[in-house]
């Protein structure tokens, strides 16, 4: 155990687990990371120690993230290179989300971490996937730069965005479940503090109920972790059963179904074509409102393949 001295003058017990240890590294280590000038770089640079534990912690002396690894080994310019990282972060003592990935570098003047390799975040219901990272302790934010690919475990059997009358299930794995929302694209951002997150480039979601496609999509969480809100940008198109809508712009709020079109909105129902300054329709109904100047051309067989407009 290491006694650690924090802002108020109080003092704390930090424990570190050690595993095989290069000799003499383990208080100048856990030192490193958490002072400025205790220890110079040079008589630290190389050193290293194995199957480590680096708890952090407010000024409240509550457990806020531990950072863990195969091998921490001292780089210059204050960098930690990480084998095996582990990424463990809580809230109000309870553990939230896991950050993984194989080889990690600590920045511990800016209070950042970074990779070039995969990453694995869970938190929740929710499982992300993809190949480089960022992450910044001070505004809590994790971007991941390339094949983000983002499984939402939903909790009805139907769909993740959810069906009226059904009764919850907890599947066995995110992955094999084929009822589970998948959401793709090149980048994300994922705001811990905001709750959001910010997909970008060729972002697909791909649920049982529907199909969104845009240049940009904006996920909000509630409090329970659930998806709240879906705001797509760019490029939009929806697909949904025999419904397919296009627009610049589309909001979608989960808990009630509804889905609201901007920007040069149109609906195409199988042959009709419905086109207004703003669309909605909703997940479970057919029910579709035009407004205002709406425009209809519907699909008539006695007309013998002729479109009647109205």
């Amino acid at each position: 155990m290491i006694r650690q001295r924090l802002n108020t003058n109080k003092i704390r017990t930090v424990p570190i687990m050690t595993g095989n240890i290069v000799p003499g590294t383990c208080i100048c280590l856990l030192c490193f990371l958490t002072t400025s000038g205790v220890f110079g770089a040079d008589d630290l640079l190389g050193q290293a120690i194995k199957g480590f534990r680096y708890p952090n912690y407010d000024n409240q002396g509550q457990l806020k993230m531990e950072i863990a690894g195969d091998k921490a080994q001292v780089l210059p310019q204050g960098l930690i290179q990480i084998s095996n990282l582990k990424m463990t972060f809580y809230e109000e003592g309870k553990m939230v989300m896991h950050v993984t990935t194989p080889l990690c570098f600590y920045d511990r003047v800016k209070q950042t971490a970074m990779s070039a390799a995969q990453v694995c975040v869970t938190r929740a219901e929710i499982k992300i996937t993809g190949r480089g990272f960022d992450w910044n302790e001070k505004d809590g934010r994790i971007r991941i730069n390339n094949n983000t690919r983002v499984v939402l475990q939903k909790t009805e059997p139907k769909s993740y965005f959810g069906a009226e009358g059904t009764t919850t299930s907890t599947p066995t794995s995110l992955e094999t479940d084929t009822n589970n929302t998948v959401i793709t694209s090149t980048r994300l951002v994922f705001d811990q503090k905001k709750s959001t997150a910010v997909f970008e480039g060729n972002t697909v979601v791909t649920d049982p109920a529907l199909k969104i496609a845009s240049d940009r999509l904006t996920v909000s969480f509630s409090n329970d972790k659930k998806v709240e809100l879906i705001n797509a940008e760019g490029n939009v198109v929806i697909t949904r059963d025999t419904i397919q809508a296009t627009a610049k712009m589309a909001f979608y709020a989960v808990a009630d179904g509804k889905i609201t079109l901007w920007g040069k909105p149109s609906v195409m129902r199988q042959r009709d074509y419905l086109t207004a300054e703003t669309i909605v329709f909703w997940r479970n109904s057919n029910r579709i409102i035009c407004e205002p100047n709406a425009h209809v051309t519907i699909y008539s067989e006695d007309m013998n393949g002729q479109f009647k407009k109205n």
